[in-house]
C-alpha cells in the first residue's frame, strides 16, 4: 500500500522512511541486541519519553520474536526541548530527568531513544544512569542518528563522545517527526517518519 502524508496537511514536506522500513530496521536491531546479551540475567531497556515509546513497544515485541531475552523495561522522562526548535549555535542545554531507574544498578542497560540530534539529552542521560543509577554500563540504541551540517564545536565533541551501538538509521540534519517524534507535540502516531516544514512551526 503506498504511504501518503495526512491529506491537507501542508505542515509536513514528505515521507522520509516508510512503516516497512522501519519495521524490519527494527527487527534486525533486536537480532543485534539479542546477539549482544551475553549474561543470563535480564535485560534492562530504558526508554525515554516521549519520544521513544512506539520504538521501544516495537523493539521489545522483535526481541521476543527473534528468541531474545527477557526484558526488564523502565522509562525516563527527559525534557530538553520542549515545543520550542533547536538553536544553530548551542552550545549547551540544561537536561531534566525524571523516573530514573534504580533497579538497573550493576547491570549493564540498552537506552532506547528516537534520535540522537545535538546529544544533549542522551550525555544527561547516560551520565545520570552511571553515575546516580549505579549501571555497569550503558549501550545507546537509537533509532534516528542526524547528520549535523554545522554544529558548534561543542557540540561536535559532544557527538564524537556518543557513538551509538545500534543505530536505525541516518538522517539528513532536518526536522522529522512521527513514529513517536513530534513537532509541537503533533505527529507522533504517525506510522512512518516524515519531514517537517520547520517554517510552520516558528
Amino acid at each position: 500500500m503506498l504511504e501518503r502524508l495526512p491529506e491537507g496537511e501542508t505542515r509536513l514536506e514528505s515521507i522520509l522512511i516508510s512503516a516497512a522500513a522501519l519495521e524490519a530496521r527494527v527487527t534486525e536491531l533486536a537480532q543485534a541486541i539479542a546477539r549482544d546479551h551475553d549474561s543470563p540475567d535480564p535485560l534492562h531497556l530504558v526508554a525515554v519519553l516521549k519520544g521513544a515509546w512506539i520504538f521501544l513497544a516495537d523493539l521489545a515485541r522483535a526481541l521476543r520474536r527473534v528468541g531474545g531475552p527477557a526484558v526488564h523495561y523502565h522509562f525516563v522522562r527527559a525534557t530538553t526541548y520542549g515545543t520550542g526548535m533547536k538553536g544553530a549555535q548551542e552550545r549547551s542545554r540544561q537536561v531534566r530527568l525524571e523516573g530514573l531507574p534504580s533497579a538497573v544498578r550493576g547491570s549493564t542497560v540498552v537506552l532506547v531513544e528516537d534520535i540522537l540530534d545535538q546529544g544533549f539529552t542522551l550525555a544527561g542521560i547516560r551520565k545520570a544512569l552511571l553515575d546516580d543509577a549505579g549501571a555497569r554500563a550503558v549501550r545507546l540504541c537509537v533509532l534516528l542518528d542526524k547528520h549535523l551540517d554545522a554544529p558548534t564545536p561543542e557540540v561536535a565533541r559532544l557527538r564524537q563522545s556518543l557513538i551509538p551501538d545500534y543505530v536505525g538509521f541516518s538522517v539528513p540534519d532536518r526536522w522529522v517527526a512521527g513514529y513517536g517524534l513530534d513537532a509541537a507535540e503533533e505527529f507522533r502516531d504517525l506510522p512512518y517518519i516524515a519531514v517537517v516544514r520547520e517554517e510552520c512551526f516558528r
